[in-house]
């Protein structure tokens, strides 16, 4: 989020360097119209769950890269090795166990063939973009012999010094509060729906661009909340998807930023295998990096669930006081009352002590919002984010199901636990209903939607 000058660029200027930008930018609505190259890697990409021959949980993540925009088909990955499963989420006992810290990671440079990965231990894999016989190499510690299959349904083998090997399938999962809605008795207000999204932009006013749908559904990217919906203290929930340009990297890939008051940042990009730095998803701008990486792979729902307090003292150039941040991360805590002592970078001028806009930052990249609602003067204690995830908690990581064997899991049927009910969208369903027959790590149709 380096770039408070954008806004002084002017409107020509930022919208030419948009629309050169959104070239690359590949949002899934529709996903029909990606090159084919482009379809394939991202089908590759993603997160990678399994077992070791020694019983020992093992999750992975592989990121499509490429150093040059030329071409169509990126041609190198990266991969990171997460001992003791992925990231684990609320609720998920399924493929959740990393401890957050320990990555066997891999980076490097690669022919248009092949991507040769040095792990930190020194040791080496190679993956092949194809997903069918790659060349392999075997020096010791991890090795990935192959990613196999087609479409979305694709598993990677491999084997680790020692002679443990491994079979980890691509999952696909769900922030615990995408889509959810407020419960009336929470007192929240609407600022963007979906349902109704043309008389949501009255909600809206211009901020590095005028208020804009993108396929008449979701906000595009910039402006912020008008000035009659000026926010103090409260719950903020907002969703937002990061566009897929694996030709970008750092904070050209997918940058936005959720501001607070106009003037408190949590960064939005995608931050799909690195490291969770203050710039990254799940970081206060400049002042704290995440306590953990919860990002999910771009071209996914990511949400942030925020408690803020604002400042209790000082006024614009002065530098006494701060506001408080409690920040969930697709349902995981990565900043628990955090101050923040200062406007973070390209925040809003004005009085830091009165109710001031929800800003929605203009970084020139295809990122969509949806979903978007606030609680007035709801605190840690008077909602406790516990009561949220009762409201929310989705099927696709719920602990109290299971999935029947078989490669195909788009026919798998979902036998539901001792905790409740729950629908396609995770909300819990009233009567006695036992299973339904849903989609629990395939995304829905051919579009992502």
């Amino acid at each position: 989020m380096k770039s408070a000058m954008l806004r002084t660029f002017g409107w020509t200027l930022l919208a030419s360097a948009a629309l050169a930008c959104a070239q690359s930018d590949y949002l899934p609505f529709p996903r029909s119209g990606w090159p084919a190259g482009i379809q394939t890697s991202w089908q590759i990409q993603g997160e990678y769950f399994g077992m070791t021959s020694a019983n020992e949980r093992l999750g992975a993540w592989i990121i499509a890269r490429n150093a040059s925009s030329s071409g169509t088909s990126p041609t190198q990955y990266g991969v990171v090795f997460l001992p003791g499963g992925l990231t684990t989420l609320p609720g998920d006992n399924q493929y959740g166990g990393w401890n957050g810290t320990t990555r066997w990671q891999g980076s490097g440079t690669g022919s248009t063939a092949v991507m040769i990965t040095t792990l930190q231990n020194g040791k080496t894999f190679i993956l092949g973009t194809s997903g069918t016989s790659p060349a392999t190499t075997s020096t010791g510690g991890v090795t990935l012999d192959s990613v196999l299959g087609s479409g979305e349904n694709r598993s990677m083998y491999g084997h680790i010094s020692g002679g443990a090997t491994f079979v980890l399938a691509r999952v696909v999962r769900r922030s615990p509060t995408e889509n959810l809605r407020p419960l009336s008795e929470w007192g929240a207000t609407y600022w963007f729906d979906t349902a109704t999204a043309t008389a949501s932009l009255a909600n809206w006013q211009t901020q590095d661009n005028a208020p804009t749908l993108y396929q008449s559904t979701y906000l595009l990217r910039g402006s912020k909340t008008i000035n009659s919906l000026a926010h103090g203290r409260g719950y903020l929930h907002i969703e937002f998807m990061t566009c897929f340009n694996p030709y970008q990297t750092g904070q050209n890939r997918s940058n936005s930023g959720v501001y607070l008051q106009g003037k408190y940042e949590t960064q939005v990009l995608d931050s799909y295998g690195l490291a969770g730095l203050n710039d990254e998803f799940g970081g206060i701008y400049t002042v704290r990096a995440a306590d953990i990486n919860a990002a999910l792979p771009p071209n996914t729902w990511h949400t942030y669930d925020i408690y803020f307090t604002p400042r209790a003292s000082g006024s614009a150039g002065q530098a006494t006081g701060a506001a408080y941040m409690t920040v969930y991360a697709n349902g995981v805590k990565t900043q628990d009352s955090i101050p923040v002592p200062s406007v973070t970078t390209a925040g809003l001028t004005g009085d830091m002590l009165i109710n001031a806009p929800l800003y929605l930052q203009n970084h020139s990249n295809n990122v969509i919002f949806r979903n978007i609602w606030f609680i007035p003067n709801a605190t840690v204690q008077s909602r406790p984010y516990s009561t949220v995830l009762d409201a929310a908690l989705p099927t696709s990581i719920r602990s109290g199901f299971k999935t029947q064997p078989g490669a195909n899991r788009a026919t798998a049927t979902m036998v539901l636990g001792p905790e409740g009910d729950y629908n396609l969208v995770g909300r819990k369903l009233n009567g006695d209903v036992k299973s339904l027959s849903v989609q629990p790590t395939v995304r829905k149709g051919t579009d992502g939607k």
